[in-house]
């Protein structure tokens, strides 16, 4: 009795059209992956570290503070600094206690001795409330925060209604002046690490308003992977064409 083999291998074609396709396929996924990963590669290969102005500011700032030679203006400079790397979501926890730690004895610092046992006051029981309170728009917590504002801000020559001011309310711990050698030593490492970038002429470039290598990444790509399947398309009908490959149609 008579069998036929109908298995199909891609890897191991056995008719003329069968081995065409697979090898425009292959050459299409080449294309595919080389725009991909090729690009990533690229990025790596050219990319620098490049510091952020802020860190650069706090860089300078902090050497004189190291060197006890800072003046106010180093101390509220390397303080802004702080609070801004405070504010990133992917801070992590350990980083983000030292920095707390830091504001607040810059804060302490800066601010005028005799008018500090209030504000460290203000800050605990601000503290307490953060553990009590249900809802963000707990009068007492809004009043509180406010205060501390109105405070601690323009010490450290921040603006009250900028971010940088809700940043800093949140961001005082309870003893102002404690500031362990621990965290001390981390903080220019910490400032270092969220504050300095990878970057190249194809991050730096713009491209249609966008940084080149999110347009490339978000919208060549995209329009890249269609123009691939048209092409395959295309050149298959003409290949069916060419083997008078037709298809059966009931």
């Amino acid at each position: 009795m008579e069998s036929e083999d109908y298995r199909i291998s891609f890897f191991k074609p056995t008719t003329q059209q069968a081995k065409k396709n697979r090898n425009l396929i292959i050459k299409l996924f080449i294309a595919w992956a080389v725009a991909i990963f090729g690009f990533q590669v690229l990025l790596k290969i050219i990319e620098k570290p490049v510091p952020e102005e802020a860190l650069i500011t706090f860089s300078s700032a902090w050497e004189n503070i190291e060197s006890g030679e800072a003046t106010q203006s180093d101390y509220k400079a390397a303080a802004r600094s702080m609070i801004q790397v405070m504010g990133k979501i992917t801070i992590k926890p350990g980083d983000y206690a030292a920095l707390r730690d830091g504001t607040g004895w810059i804060l302490s610092e800066v601010y005028p001795e005799d008018e500090l046992p209030d504000l460290q006051q203000d800050v605990q029981y601000f503290n307490q409330l953060k553990e009590q309170i249900t809802s963000l728009r707990d009068e007492d917590y809004l009043e509180t925060k406010e205060l501390i504002i109105s405070k601690a801000a323009p010490a450290l020559g921040i603006g009250e209604g900028t971010l940088l001011a809700q940043l800093l309310a949140i961001g005082l711990d309870d003893n102002l002046q404690i500031f362990s050698e621990e965290n001390r030593e981390k903080i220019p490492g910490i400032m270092s690490l969220y504050l300095t970038h990878n970057r190249s002429v194809l991050t730096d470039t713009i491209f249609l308003g966008f940084p080149f290598h999110y347009f490339y990444s978000a919208v060549f790509l995209l329009m890249f992977f269609i123009g691939l399947c048209w092409i395959y398309c295309h050149k298959t009908d003409k290949l069916h064409a060419k083997l008078n490959f037709l298809e059966k149609v009931d």
